[in-house]
């Protein structure tokens, strides 16, 4: 049974965006927040007290967490019908993923992959009907669909009837066809000192570095408290292999999918 992949291009995701949020939506939206020993993830539905039969997960890119999808999940769910349930994962390395210490090496997308075929089952729930995928979290969603054709989570695995892909591709990300910025923040990221001052003090330093408002201020946010401390609510050197992973994995079947 063939299955779709859908690649979007930046401005594809931005008319996504725009589509999804003109939307009639209810504010009674329900969620939920679980740390299990794969992933941490946490829930999205407009109506807590119905009974859910189709799953979509969302899945962050380099440096987010499912949180920086809530206001899109939130939308997306109040347009379906009440059978929806959105489930908003943190990859390995990153948001409150990033605090499990049973997450071992390779820290790769193939390993990403896994992590979600293992929470699928240590939660024991049906297999998602729907990935979506913003840029890493595109490769990981590419690279399960692929797992899944394949038979390497079990015999019993059901292929997602639909993939979003949002500003991603399956092929290698050649260093010439990128600007590089990725690789500027995550090297000015690793000369950083530990703890960071304060978030004001990163946004005001990124900035004198050349980095935009708006860049400097998201690479902020990802700033948690500690004590008196601020840290990264990720892990910067997992996050950095799993950079490399994404920018090099080549998913040369990934534009037809087949069971």
């Amino acid at each position: 049974m063939s299955r779709t992949i859908s690649t979007m291009s930046k401005s594809g995701s931005r008319l996504l965006n725009r589509f999804v949020t003109s939307l009639s939506f209810s504010p009674a939206i329900h969620r939920t927040t679980r740390s299990l020993e794969t992933l941490a993830y946490e829930e999205v539905r407009s109506s807590p007290d119905k009974p859910y039969s189709c799953t979509a997960f969302v899945l962050h890119g380099l440096l987010g967490s499912g949180r920086n999808w809530r206001s899109f999940s939130r939308t997306l769910a109040s347009s379906l019908s009440d059978k929806w349930r959105m489930v908003l994962v943190d990859l390995r390395n990153h948001g409150k993923s990033a605090e499990l210490q049973g997450l071992k090496p390779p820290h790769d997308i193939g390993s990403a992959a896994q992590d979600l075929a293992d929470l699928v089952k240590l939660r024991g729930w049906d297999w998602p009907d729907v990935v979506v995928g913003h840029s890493m979290g595109g490769k990981v969603a590419l690279h399960f669909a692929q797992s899944c054709a394949r038979g390497d989570y079990g015999s019993h695995v059901r292929l997602p009837r639909l993939l979003w892909i949002l500003d991603s591709l399956p092929v290698k990300v050649n260093a010439e066809d990128s600007d590089g910025e990725v690789e500027k923040v995550l090297q000015t990221l690793q000369g950083l000192p530990s703890p960071i001052p304060s978030r004001k003090w990163l946004v005001d330093h990124m900035m004198k570095l050349g980095f935009s408002k708006a860049l400097s201020e998201w690479v902020g946010s990802n700033l948690k408290k500690s004590g008196d401390k601020e840290t990264w609510a990720f892990n910067l050197e997992g996050a950095v292999q799993m950079f490399n992973s994404y920018r090099y994995a080549d998913l040369p079947h990934a534009s037809g999918v087949s069971s």
